[in-house]
């Protein structure tokens, strides 16, 4: 399962499952969490992942143990996984434990809800139908992911964590859920098309025949109040408007 996921504040990642090649970006990302996150996933301090564990964390079998990695360009911002658990006998089950943890620069961007989504995906592709969650009391904000998905969640609060357990078989809630979020974060990634600031013309022609005239044109004589950069690498300027080789090369925001 892999995609390119649209966040809630219009932003776009890649979602795909974890490889033992990931073992490096893996530890890059533990480093850049807080100490605070670190203590809400693990519940201890655990400053750096060892040896054993990192070998575990990147090498599962996508079937009673899966697990997603988001990645913004090459490095890895979010890390989603679940545990088919065992019965008293030592039999697989149809529960699995679930678990993600964001890097802290995009917490609060809708990433947990969809790593939730894929998970629960995933597990009922490998004939799971229930999840079950162990979270402190006061990481509010990941029990608020859990709370918020649709799900029917019975939830024990025992010496401060609290055990979540809740059926993964879609509902009418959770599938409206996830539609309103999809529209939402579709909405919000094409905001910036639409409510622009500034625009880069790549092409701009001083040829009155080349599209790249006419769209240059009718930005310099309509209403738009921005700067308009045109990009062109044989021309200084084109139209009495400064002119720049690449995209590149604009000294200031597009």
């Amino acid at each position: 399962m892999k995609a390119d996921v649209v966040l809630a504040d219009g932003g776009t990642v890649h979602l795909r499952p974890i490889t033992p090649d990931d073992a490096d970006r893996l530890v890059a990302f533990h480093g850049r969490l807080s100490d605070r996150t670190r203590y809400f996933r693990y519940f201890g301090a655990y400053p750096r992942i060892p040896p054993r564990d990192l070998e575990r964390f990147v090498t599962v079998d996508h079937h009673n143990r899966v697990a997603f990695v988001t990645l913004l360009g090459d490095d890895i911002i979010a890390v989603g996984r679940y545990e088919r658990l065992h019965d008293a006998e030592g039999n697989y089950t149809g529960q699995a434990e679930v678990a993600f943890v964001v890097e802290d620069a995009h917490q609060g961007r809708g990433i947990g809800s969809i790593l939730l989504e894929h998970l629960a995906a995933a597990a009922q592709e490998s004939g799971l139908d229930r999840f079950v969650a162990e979270v402190l009391g006061e990481n509010a904000q990941m029990v608020r992911v859990f709370r918020d998905a649709g799900y029917q969640i019975s939830r024990v609060l025992e010496e401060g964590v609290l055990h979540l357990e809740f059926a993964i078989d879609p509902t009418e809630d959770s599938v409206a859920v996830a539609r309103a979020r999809e529209q939402a974060a579709e909405a919000r990634s094409v905001h910036n098309l639409l409510h622009p600031t500034s625009v880069a013309v790549i092409g701009a022609s001083t040829d009155p025949t080349k599209v790249g005239y006419a769209v240059l044109t009718n930005l310099l004589t309509a209403d738009f109040t921005g700067p308009v950069y045109p990009v062109n690498a044989e021309r200084r300027s084109v139209r009495g408007v400064r002119a720049y080789p690449r995209v590149l090369d604009i000294p200031d925001p597009v």
